[in-house]
């Protein structure tokens, strides 16, 4: 019989590799939760009584919101709902000198990404007293040469309940982006302290998103499982997760594409969300995230829609140093035994969704500038395959289109 020797003679230090996964603060998560009961109920045990919702338009009369809210009077302050796709710097410096005049002891948000965004660099903002341009600018967080991102020391105080509507995952996010409309450049903000404190996902409200926003929403959520699979930071513990949400996801988008009615499909995609956005902020994205950063500043293009016709170009150009976790993609994607490339963009096809930029009526001269921006984006350097240049990013970018 062998022994711990015969082990450890065993095990070679080629066939072994390290790391290190720091396991930092995670929100409360209640899903499949009705919002009215699960929300009065957060607010009776904490004690709230200045309660601040942030609330995209479109939900702000909205049934279901509207008897959630009037369920906490008098808590509830007057609904914050001037908000904008890409999170101009307007709205969250709008956003931040509310919260300081307002001085709540909880924030509510309902919504997209864009909203959850404002809500946590808004907070952010807040707290540190920054009224102006440049003082946001100097919250952001820079990227070094690999990408790595150093986060702010400022620390919002004011706790956080997110509502999501869509599939963005922002909810789960330890950074925000922010856009600065005088430069077209989407900024990264990263606070250890900047993710909401308590999630709360209910199916039944998602079934107000529109259909195609929440299926292409749902693609940035694979893109995230994707990314963080293929990440430089990639570990058993996040591999593990992000395959799971993956299969999830699928499963889910595909069922919601058959039926948009089916609150068990909405339910398994917010499961999968929360599974695949386990590396979010705790682990460097690639080139998907990053140019889809510039291309929804620069373009207009929605999160979701850039991934849908990046993440497949993405995945090829990545092919050549990625084979075999690209195998377990496409598995997990329904395409066992195809390139993950294919294999995904069949998955987007069969929602429904574009999968090139030409789809998108995008023009081809500005994707120079979309590669030229993007060389800055933290994403972009760190992506598992070297961008290092203009044509290296433009490569992607044709690719896509």
């Amino acid at each position: 019989m062998s022994g711990p020797a015969d082990i450890s003679d065993s095990l070679h230090t080629d066939a072994v590799t390290g790391g290190t996964l720091a396991l930092l603060r995670q929100p409360v998560v209640h899903y499949g939760a009705p919002l009215r009961a699960t929300l009065t109920r957060l607010v009776a045990e904490r004690g709230c009584a200045r309660v601040l919702p942030v609330v995209t338009g479109s939900l702000s009369r909205h049934p279901m919101v509207e008897e959630a809210l009037g369920a906490l009077a008098p808590a509830a302050l007057p609904i914050f709902s001037d908000l904008k796709p890409h999170t101009p710097f307007d709205v969250v410096l709008a956003l931040a000198e509310t919260i300081a005049s307002t001085r709540p002891d909880l924030i509510v948000v309902i919504g997209g990404g864009s909203a959850l965004d404002a809500a946590k660099v808004g907070a952010l903002a807040a707290k540190a007293g920054a009224a102006d341009r440049e003082a946001l600018l100097e919250l952001r967080s820079v990227p070094g040469p690999h990408g790595e991102m150093r986060p702010s020391p400022v620390h919002r105080d004011v706790p956080i309940v997110a509502v999501p509507t869509t599939l963005s995952a922002a909810e789960f996010g330890m950074i925000g982006g922010a856009t600065d409309t005088a430069t077209g450049i989407k900024h990264i903000f990263k606070s250890d302290t900047l993710a909401p404190d308590i999630v709360v996902f209910d199916p039944w409200l998602s079934g107000a998103t529109p259909q195609d926003l929440w299926l292409s929403t749902g693609v940035r959520a694979l893109d995230h499982a994707i990314e963080t699979i293929l990440s430089r930071d990639a570990s058993p513990y996040t591999d593990a997760l992000a395959l799971r949400g993956l299969t999830l996801l699928s499963d889910g988008l595909r069922r919601s594409h058959a039926q948009a009615e089916d609150v068990a499909a909405r339910h398994l995609c917010q499961l999968g969300v929360w599974l695949a956005a386990c590396g979010i902020g705790r682990i460097r994205y690639g080139a998907s995230h990053g140019l889809g950063h510039q291309l929804g500043a620069l373009a207009g293009v929605p999160h979701g829609l850039t991934s849908c016709v990046l993440l497949p170009a993405v995945l090829a150009f990545n092919q050549p140093v990625s084979a075999d976790r690209q195998a377990w993609i496409a598995e997990a994607c329904g395409g066992a035994g195809l390139p993950a490339a294919d294999a995904v963009r069949a998955l987007i096809a069969s929602l429904g969704l574009p999968t090139r930029l030409s789809e998108l009526g995008v023009a081809k001269d500005v994707l120079p500038r979309v590669a030229e921006s993007a060389l800055g984006n933290a994403f972009v350097k760190a992506n598992l395959r070297p961008v290092l240049s203009v044509p290296d990013a433009l490569e992607i970018l044709q690719a896509a289109f």
